[in-house]
């Protein structure tokens, strides 16, 4: 026996030649639900996108401001330093954000979006078949019209019955198909859901890996300012001549006062422009398969 006949068909036999109004309408409302409900969960991931980039642009300036001052503050060295080197590690923090904002679009909201389309050719199939069927309802009735009105006109009741065995065979193959494309739409609205909630879950756990690395370093660069050391120096500039006072008043980016700075942001952007596509290609391949390996293992 073929693992066709082993199958239990949606449509028995001996519907063939009707519109099976239950089997259609059962249908039709699994289509209608899975294009209602994956429209919701497109629309939801996608404004969790939009806000996560707009999280990210905020989180820039929050980084920008603090270097900002950094770059000016010229006489707390400790404060300094740790406005500097934390405003590079948040901004950091963004560049992992902007990975995690791509990945949700392409692999995420990119994937169940694509549903509008599989249900509307789910929705083709299932008119197709209904019109075959409905064409073997015709000539059925075509045939008992040609019995009742030309009884002794073989000729015409055989072309009559011909053309019924082949809308029924066309109808059985419809129907068969159907079944099958159902069949592979339901395992496949089931494996696509899976897959993109677990992507969605896989990029926010590799999200926030980095980002509570980085913001752990952040933490402890904060905490290496030195209040006293700071506030003595600030006491000895206001004890100072005035020149001296001057000069730290008017200092800025490039000025003689802040060389270690200037030169020492310089170098940064230098080496974050040059290598910002290796460093986030390799950001994307490592560490989602640091994250997918661990979560594999604990499926197994």
């Amino acid at each position: 026996m073929t693992e066709s006949s082993k199958k239990v068909s949606m449509f028995s036999s001996s519907s063939l030649s009707k519109v099976n109004s239950d089997q259609t309408k059962f249908i039709q409302e699994r289509i209608a639900g899975v294009e209602k409900h994956f429209a919701q969960i497109c629309s939801a991931l996608g404004a969790y996108t939009r806000k996560t980039a707009k999280l990210r642009d905020k989180g820039d300036e929050v980084s920008q401001t603090l270097m900002d001052y950094g770059e000016v503050e010229n006489l707390n060295k400790s404060l300094r330093s740790a406005l500097c080197e934390t405003a590079d590690t948040l901004a950091a923090v963004q560049d992992y954000r902007n990975v995690e904002v791509q990945r949700l679009e392409t692999r995420v909201v990119g994937e169940i979006s694509l549903y509008g389309g599989i249900c509307k050719t789910a929705r083709e199939e299932l008119k197709r078949s209904f019109d075959t069927r409905q064409q073997e309802m015709n000539h059925r009735r075509n045939l008992e019209k040609t019995k009742m009105r030309h009884p002794q006109n073989r000729q015409h009741i055989v072309i009559a019955e011909t053309k019924l065995q082949k809308a029924t065979l066309e109808a059985r193959r419809a129907c068969e198909n159907l079944e099958e494309q159902m069949d592979q739409f339901e395992q496949r609205k089931v494996a696509d859901l899976k897959k993109v909630l677990r992507e969605f879950i896989q990029t926010e756990l590799a999200f926030h890996a980095k980002a509570l690395e980085l913001y752990t370093k952040a933490y402890n660069q904060i905490s290496n300012i030195e209040e006293e050391e700071d506030l003595e120096e600030f006491r000895n500039a206001l004890k100072g001549d005035a020149v001296a006072r001057a000069e730290v008043l008017g200092a800025g980016k490039g000025s003689p006062l802040s060389p270690v700075i200037t030169s020492s942001q310089e170098k940064k952007d230098s080496h974050r422009k040059q290598n910002m596509k290796k460093s986030m290609e390799k950001l994307q391949v490592e560490d989602y398969e640091e994250v997918t390996g661990s979560t594999s293992s604990e499926d197994d």
